[in-house]
């Protein structure tokens, strides 16, 4: 049960009053002279802007909604390709591949349920070796991260995870500077922000930074640990040295005291427990999931957002429509749109826009309106690309979800810049009754094989001017093959693919920024514009779609950007859990 502290339960109930539709908000809205939302543009055709356009039209069925998007598919960065071989045919993911439960997870439980696709999802269970087997790669072999393993009994976790901490050069020496963190000294109260690596490297030493932690990010955010934004990316760290002094220390008051949660995300917590009528399996394959997908792979999810979407009569597409200008009048807001394919030019009136484009590009389409709007870039965008590889012989990869690779390898071990190698035959079944997974299979050939991605780029290639070919590509993935994991096979399959400014960077900073973003916003469009995406709630698709329920919800309150929970004050409250 939750104990509730310093206003815990009035938030408590305001949360339970907006647990109902988003259309039940609107009576506890302020409102202003601002027109009324009937007739909201989208800039942007992928998961944020779909799952946005929903979540409108759940809310008023009769707002018409517009969705622009400048290529000619939707989607965005979720993208499966399904490749035919001899036997049948595989799934290639070209971006993310899976979705994790926690977290912003049960808002997309939620929508996987309104779309109807609670059957076609894939639970990895919690027990399977993808869950409780991930590794990385220093400083010439995979080592497992350590974590307990409940196949094993207690005996033999303790074993293992001591040869961990006392044999591998990853993790040697790390209990001893745990130890000694709660007597290091705290920042100084002038510093407002600093990277990730400088905040680890101070609070537990640069070696674990460069040789593990390094390698985390690498898999979230293809950046490097020295310029992402500790403030940003881990804000109760951040809070707890400010608070306590000490990370160690803070973590011990938190299991004896409670944790502090900022009060939206409470808020939001107190309505994802709420009834929901899931189904009965649904409801415990989630729980006992690790992570999950789909029958046709990731892309599924915006495909069927899509098809839903496409049977409101007010939800009109406009692709191949890059919006170039965004002026906003005393009636409305006016668009102006360039047609990818012809050329043309063409306005369009709208009441309010949502821009789910990266902060750049709604800057340049702002800007043009605008003189004296900030132009600046609120965070960088790296270029990452994947190559799929299948291979007909099994198991060529230990058993688990993948390993990631340290900034502090050496260079002759991944002269080629990976970021990591994903194990995808890991996160789906390979054969009916498979008791690590629940749900459909995703390939149909008859031999599993082995299916893999190995990322490249990113950080690493700041600043280039150009990037790999195609093939270069190909080369560089099978060449981190054979040399890390000693797969010489040529692979029955492949497939390569370029995301540029795939990934935003939340570097140094970066709050300071939004800052300046959010309040050009307000006084230039008045809550007429406003914005969502992957750069304001977090980089995952879960976090995206958390990102457009909160706009969609929020777009009756007038004189809002979207931003609000990044530059307002947090509140935070205590919350603890009792063991009942």
């Amino acid at each position: 049960m939750l104990n509730r502290r310093n206003g815990l339960n009035k938030v408590a109930r305001v949360a339970s009053r907006r647990s109902v539709a988003p259309s039940s908000l609107a009576a506890i809205r302020c409102y202003s002279s601002q027109p009324d939302p009937n007739d909201v543009a989208i800039l942007g055709g992928g998961i944020t802007g779909l799952a946005t356009a929903h979540y409108l039209s759940q809310s008023n069925p009769n707002r018409k909604v517009t969705i622009y998007e400048s290529s000619p598919r939707l989607g965005g960065w979720l993208h499966t390709e399904k490749v035919e071989i001899d036997d049948g045919h595989i799934l290639f993911e070209k971006g993310p591949r899976t979705l994790r439960p926690a977290g912003n997870g049960s808002l997309t439980a939620r929508l996987v349920n309104q779309l109807g696709l609670e059957d076609e999802t894939i639970f990895t269970m919690k027990t399977a070796p993808a869950a409780t087997n991930r590794y990385l790669y220093y400083p010439d072999h995979l080592v497992r991260v350590p974590q307990p393993d409940k196949k094993l009994g207690f005996m033999a976790n303790a074993t293992a995870l001591a040869n961990t901490f006392t044999y591998e050069p990853a993790f040697q020496g790390i209990l001893g500077r745990l130890a000694l963190e709660p007597f290091r000294p705290a920042r100084d109260s002038s510093v407002t922000d600093e990277s990730v690596g400088d905040f680890f490297a101070r609070r537990i030493g640069r070696r674990l930074v460069d040789q593990v932690m390094s390698a985390v990010v690498h898999g979230i955010y293809a950046g490097d640990i020295y310029q992402l934004s500790m403030k940003s990316l881990f804000p109760s760290l951040w809070r707890l040295e400010e608070e306590s002094g000490s990370l160690v220390t803070g973590l011990l008051q938190n299991m004896v005291e409670g944790a502090k949660v900022p009060a939206k995300e409470l808020e939001f917590m107190m309505a994802m427990k709420q009834p929901y009528p899931f189904g009965k399996e649904f409801r415990k394959n989630f729980r006992r999931s690790n992570v999950f997908t789909f029958r046709h792979g990731i892309q599924q999810l915006v495909d069927t957002l899509e098809a839903s979407l496409k049977k409101s009569p007010n939800v009109i597409f406009q692709l191949n429509q890059e919006v170039t200008d965004i002026k906003n009048t005393e009636q409305n807001v006016q668009l102006e749109a360039k047609s990818s394919t012809e050329g043309s030019t063409s306005k369009h009136n709208h009441t309010h826009v949502i821009s789910t484009l990266s902060p750049d590009k709604t800057s340049q389409a702002a800007s043009s309106m605008n003189r004296g709007f900030l132009k600046l870039p609120v965070c960088p965008t790296p270029t990452v690309m994947t190559v799929n590889l299948y291979y007909r012989t099994p198991n060529l990869h230990p058993s688990g979800f993948g390993y990631l690779i340290p900034l502090g390898i050496p260079i002759d071990q991944n002269p080629e810049r990976a970021l990591g190698v994903t194990f995808d035959t890991a996160y789906a079944a390979g054969t009916p009754g498979d008791e690590d997974f629940v749900g459909p299979m995703q390939d149909t050939v008859s031999n599993r094989g082995t299916k893999v991605t190995v990322m490249l780029g990113g950080h690493y290639w700041d600043g280039w001017s150009s990037h790999p070919s195609n093939d270069e590509g190909l080369q560089m993935a099978q060449s981190i093959m054979e040399r890390h994991l000693g797969v010489t096979e040529k692979p029955a399959a492949h497939s390569v693919n370029l995301n540029y400014n795939c990934i935003p960077q939340y570097t140094v900073g970066f709050e300071d920024r939004v800052s300046k973003f959010h309040d050009e916003l307000s006084l230039r469009y008045s809550g007429r514009l406003r914005v969502a995406g992957n750069w304001v709630r977090g980089v995952g698709v879960n976090d995206c779609i958390r990102s457009a329920w909160d706009v969609a919800r929020d777009l009756d309150t007038s004189g809002l950007t979207g931003l609000e929970y990044i530059v307002k004050p947090k509140q935070w409250l205590t919350v603890k859990v009792k063991k009942s």
